[in-house]
């Protein structure tokens, strides 16, 4: 019979451990973009968070130097076909998915532009959230 070395249970003990503890995964945004628009009007800005971490997350707001307010809005359609939009207090990022900001759904409101935005023109939004803290990205503008 053979003698089952220490080494041998300290790597078991650790293989273990290490498949229960969760996983240190990120919170990553991609795929931005926002609509041209002109000063003074209202412009939108889609992009895709996907939460690799292990807990729940939330999007609690945004801003930007483009517009005098940032807002997560949410377009949905009745059932008479009426369009609205709602103010999002917060967006919750669940553990380990993907959320869309999209035409039609959620997106950034970006409330009286300060400046004309055209096709080609970049410009950054902050997203703050409850437990990744500040992330800054780029937006280009461009054409749906």
């Amino acid at each position: 019979m053979k003698k089952i070395t220490p080494l041998f249970i300290l790597t078991i003990a650790i293989l273990i451990v290490s498949a229960c503890a969760p996983t240190n995964g990120t919170l990553t945004v991609t795929d931005s973009w926002a609509r041209p628009a002109q000063a003074g009007e209202n412009g939108a800005v889609y992009f895709v968070i996907e939460n690799g971490s292990a807990s729940e997350d939330a999007l609690l707001s945004t801003s930007t130097n483009v517009a005098e307010v940032a807002e997560a809005h949410m377009s949905m359609v009745d059932a008479n076909g009426v369009a609205s939009m709602q103010m999002q207090e917060a967006v919750s990022m669940p553990a380990r998915e993907t959320v869309k900001f999209k035409p039609g759904g959620l997106h950034i409101m970006l409330i009286n532009l300060k400046q004309d935005l055209k096709a080609g023109d970049t410009f950054t939004l902050t997203l703050n959230f409850k437990e990744a803290g500040t992330i800054v990205i780029e937006v280009p503008a461009q054409e749906p």
